[in-house]
């Protein structure tokens, strides 16, 4: 994409070179009938209006790049195994997996601010990904308020933005299995001691 856009600067240089070489007698007689003033008026606003098109050319890119780092880190095995441990947890199979838990509420809490500053649009998580952080969001709520009772009050604060934006923007309810799954884990809560990292 980058050799595409840099191949397209390049010819245009080189066609508007060519053009000016090309009608320098016309261009001449030209300039001699034009006030210099308005000719470098002109040129002021022509770089005006490409430097505003190349600001929105490079969000749209950063965007794009946002949005395939999410997909990618979010794929690694390392967090697919640790999605799968909360679930289990949520569904009373296993015993809340601290660190796994930790790492999904900074994985999120880090895309939650991406959300809010712009850098992330919240359409990604229009797809399954939206039910599903909400369902993790829902098992972790819980582990997140002992957090901050016990090390930081501002702990995963984002992660909640993230769930509050996704439930708004796509009218996603507490579904009935994570609700379930949530009081199978706040007994298991209670029979495990959570301290801070």
């Amino acid at each position: 994409m980058l050799r595409s856009r840099i191949l397209a600067y390049i010819l245009m240089t080189i066609s508007i070179l060519l053009a000016l070489w090309l009608f320098r007698d016309d261009l001449f007689i030209v300039t001699n009938k034009v006030n210099l003033n308005l000719i470098v008026g002109m040129a002021a606003i022509a770089s005006g209006v490409s430097g505003v098109i190349m600001s929105f050319s490079s969000k749209r890119t950063a965007l794009f790049e946002a949005v395939r780092e999410y997909y990618q880190t979010g794929d690694t095995p390392e967090m697919i195994d640790n999605r799968n441990k909360i679930y289990a947890a949520g569904n009373g199979e296993i015993e809340l997996d601290i660190k796994a838990a930790s790492e999904i509420c900074s994985f999120f809490n880090f895309w939650g601010m991406m959300v809010r500053k712009k850098f992330l649009p919240i359409w990604v998580f229009k797809s399954a990904s939206g039910p599903s952080i909400v369902r993790l969001y829902i098992i972790l709520e819980d582990f997140i308020t002992e957090r901050r009772k016990t090390n930081n009050e501002y702990y995963a604060l984002e992660f909640e933005y993230l769930i509050k934006r996704i439930k708004n923007k796509y009218n996603i309810k507490d579904m009935k299995h994570t609700i379930e799954a949530k009081e199978i884990l706040d007994e298991s809560l209670e029979n495990q001691s959570i301290t801070p990292l």
